[in-house]
């Protein structure tokens, strides 16, 4: 009779130590699910912070414009003579049907829209170009216009997250690219002109698209700019 009540409460007991373990286990398991969310596209637990999203593609614009002075600085420095002024002759790059802001004061008098169309524009006319630098350019500034070619594209990947979570409908329509400039130079190596306008224009494009990311951030996360 003993044996058998101390057979009844070790089942009892047993049975009531698997169940708190039981439950324990799914609280853990629950617990790291929610702190560890396996993210899937779109899931609203896994959104990234329009602040972080804004932050990594000013870091980006900031390297590529970075990287576009490096290289036009590189060339500039050798062939400056002369074609700087063909240059202001031109003074077109095939960006230049876009309609942008001449200073920072009409920059700060577009829309929260038109900034990110402007982003969008200028960054979707430059693949073209920039394949055109990494076949042309001299050896010495190959890998950067390699890098700046990559990160363009990330960071046209990342413009399109922030437009999406800014509920901003981007246009497809960009200024197209037809070929490099046919222009004579009166000078050595004149090959190598389509690639100095093309630097020219890219330089003045990044520090547009850099800029007006930064006035959206201001903007978006702080409401006084």
């Amino acid at each position: 009779m003993i044996k058998l009540y101390i057979w009844q409460f070790c089942c009892i007991y047993t049975g009531k130590l698997l169940l708190v373990l039981l439950v324990l286990n799914m609280c853990l398991t629950k617990g790291l699910v929610f702190s560890n969310p396996i993210c899937t596209p779109g899931s609203f637990q896994c959104q990234v912070l329009l602040s972080d999203l804004f932050d990594r593609a000013i870091r980006l614009s900031h390297y590529i414009h970075s990287l576009s002075t490096e290289m036009f600085e590189d060339i500039d420095q050798q062939y400056s003579e002369g074609w700087q002024l063909i240059i202001k002759a031109m003074n077109k790059c095939h960006t230049s049907t876009l309609n942008t802001p001449e200073d920072k004061e009409q920059t700060l008098q577009l829309t929260h829209e038109d900034l990110m169309s402007l982003v969008n524009k200028l960054l979707r006319s430059w693949p073209q170009p920039l394949q055109y630098l990494s076949m042309r350019a001299p050896n010495n500034m190959l890998q950067k216009v390699k890098e700046a070619e990559e990160y363009t594209k990330i960071l046209q990947g990342g413009v399109d997250r922030i437009s999406g979570r800014m509920l901003t409908d981007l246009e497809d329509y960009y200024p197209q690219w037809f070929g490099p400039v046919n222009v004579t130079v009166p000078q050595e190596d004149p090959h190598l002109f389509p690639v100095y306008h093309l630097l020219h224009c890219f330089r003045r494009d990044s520090h547009k698209i850099d800029s007006y990311l930064k006035i959206l951030r201001c903007r978006m996360l702080h409401a006084n700019c």
